[in-house]
């Protein structure tokens, strides 16, 4: 049973980003609803730092679901969480294309190591700076 956490309700003019915190036993969701802008987005940054640091191991889903709007700030901390493990959900063909695009920056990955190391010892790194 999933408990409710906490729930974030920011407004500035008709922009609105809802944050509802879902705290199960086997992963942290937070379930965006409406507009991630402008100073939502740095809230959002907030909510997940301060909630992440109590996951134990679990899951991290950010559900985008009820989004209908990124700004370039919200797109660079959503690549951010996915590049920390957090799973991102979409529905919209807008999100869910940002969601692609995000998911295949986070894909693209160098194998780092020298004519002497065994390849099971090699380093993978994953890039997310966008260039590849």
């Amino acid at each position: 049973m999933a408990r409710l956490y906490g729930i974030r309700l920011a407004t500035l003019h008709s922009a609105m980003l809802k944050i509802t915190i879902l705290d199960s036993a086997s992963e942290l969701r937070f379930r965006l609803e409406g507009k991630l802008s402008g100073p939502w987005v740095s809230e959002l940054q907030q909510c997940w730092l301060t909630a992440s640091s109590t996951t134990g191991g679990r899951g991290t889903v950010a559900d985008l679901r009820g989004v209908d709007f990124v700004d370039p700030a919200g797109q660079q901390l959503l690549t951010d969480m996915h590049s920390a493990g957090v799973r991102l959900q979409a529905v919209s063909p807008l999100i869910r294309t940002l969601v692609d695009e995000i998911s295949r920056r986070g894909a693209c990955a160098t194998v780092e190591g020298s004519a002497r190391t065994p390849a099971s010892d090699a380093v993978v790194r994953t890039q997310t700076s966008g260039t590849h």
